[in-house]
């Protein structure tokens, strides 16, 4: 595998991760909009392979995503760097290199 390749996949797995914490403290929070947002997150990126292809996912989460008010809207300590890490993790993909 390329070094282009390992570089998306790093980043897509950042994401990935993300999700997965944004997942676990909603569960814990019993929040069921973060929770269902979560698995449509997941859904943007699990088959992403190219970095085109993941800045467009990016920049598709960033902008539904932060447009509902999710990256503003948290109630808790967990759920504030929960969603931090994922619009950090975004924002870089959104602005990989090819």
């Amino acid at each position: 595998m390329n070094s282009k390749h390992s570089s998306v996949n790093e980043v897509r797995d950042d994401i990935l991760v993300a999700i997965a914490e944004v997942r676990t403290v909603a569960r814990s929070e019993h929040d069921e909009q973060r929770n269902s947002t979560a698995d449509w997150l997941d859904g943007q990126f699990i088959d992403v392979t190219d970095a085109r292809t993941l800045r467009a996912a990016a920049s598709n989460a960033l902008t539904l995503y932060a447009g509902m008010g999710s990256f503003a809207d948290v109630g808790t300590a967990a759920s504030a760097h929960a969603v931090d890490q994922l619009a950090d993790a975004l924002r870089h993909a959104r602005t990989l290199g090819i």
